[in-house]
């Protein structure tokens, strides 16, 4: 038995990670796991500049009631991860200036009761958030991660278990009994499109947080992750592009004066670096599995790579090994040819 990967990013590590405890692989000797990239592991890609947000319900505007549950059960998988990925689940925080209310209540109609609380009063959330901040909305199941802490990890638990080939590959060339393709931009027959994201990490002693927060804004979201040792990442632009050599200066500017509106103290932090990825996207902006045959492509995770890669991983695991996950109709947006599992080369 013989499964071919091909892409380093978080879709392609989790399948990796999922199929190495699939019980019919792992307890066969015959059975082997071939990782192909050119850029290898912990590879300079999309998964590699990421937030790290594990938030659906943020993105409930875009994302119906059915993602927003696939959304839920993929953070237990996280939660559950025997891994060291920087996980944690404190919520996250939406808030925005005065004259930017409304947007807070366009979000809150769109959310279920439950899920939320709103805040008259952000700062019981996060004391030091300036006062001008007069409410904001609490979304207390979602979590965040730290994205290279996680692919290092995954790469460290890889590493003897798999074969890694530091090329780039494509499924009509491989010999392999199963084939999963989550090369995302990598694949040219796709009918993917590229979305710039931009970020700015950056470190401020005087400021902390325990949970993201997002800024909401008319034109574009903007949020703030915190990592360890006061070190913030934050991301606002898309930008329908395919080339992520470098960040503009208008975008590094939107990105400084957020942080600068957020608390004044960050006026006087250091810059640790600026970053581009191109995200892999299809026109509905969600993740697609498509089977045909023995070729599983999982791809267009656009910005929820790491909220949806567990889930997607497992559902694909699932699949190759004769069962049908909750969420694969969801996943495979009801389309898929040629059904097959893992048996197939018995």
């Amino acid at each position: 038995m013989h499964i071919a990967i091909l892409g380093a990013g978080i879709m392609g590590l989790s399948c990796a990670y999922r199929l190495i405890n699939l019980a019919p692989l792992k307890n066969a000797s015959t059975a082997s796991i071939t990782l192909y990239d050119p850029q290898g592991l912990a590879g300079n890609n999309a998964s590699w500049m990421a937030g790290g947000m594990l938030a659906p319900y943020s993105e409930i505007e875009h994302m119906n009631a059915q993602w927003v549950q696939a959304g839920l059960a993929s953070i237990a998988h996280w939660q559950n991860i025997a891994l060291d990925c920087g996980f944690k689940r404190n919520g996250s925080l939406l808030i925005a200036h005065p004259e930017d209310r409304h947007t807070l209540e366009r979000f809150a109609a769109h959310m279920p009761p439950q899920p939320y609380e709103l805040r008259r009063a952000p700062q019981e959330i996060e004391n030091e958030l300036p006062d001008k901040f007069k409410s904001g909305i609490f979304l207390k199941d979602e979590a965040h991660l730290e994205p290279r802490r996680a692919i290092n990890a995954l790469t460290e638990y890889l590493n003897n278990k798999i074969t890694l080939i530091k090329e780039a590959a494509a499924p009509e060339n491989l010999d392999a009994d199963i084939i999963i393709d989550c090369r995302g931009m990598g694949d040219p027959q796709s009918d993917l499109r590229g979305v710039k994201g931009e970020i700015a990490i950056v470190r401020n002693p005087e400021f902390t947080l325990s949970r993201p927060v997002r800024i909401m804004h008319p034109r574009y979201p903007l949020y703030i992750v915190p990592r360890p040792d006061n070190i913030f990442m934050i991301g606002a632009t898309i930008i329908e592009s395919d080339t992520s050599d470098m960040v503009s200066l208008r975008s590094s500017m939107e990105l400084m004066s957020a942080l600068y509106t957020l608390h004044p103290s960050f006026g006087e932090a250091q810059i640790i670096e600026f970053s581009a990825g191109i995200r892999p996207s299809y026109p509905d902006n969600l993740p697609h599995i498509k089977t045909d045959g023995h070729i599983i492509r999982a791809n267009g995770l656009f910005r929820h790579g790491y909220l949806l890669a567990p889930l997607m991983a497992d559902a694909i695991t699932m699949h190759l090994d004769g069962q049908k996950h909750e969420y694969w109709d969801l996943l495979t947006h009801g389309k898929q040819t040629n059904q097959t599992g893992y048996q197939r080369s018995a």
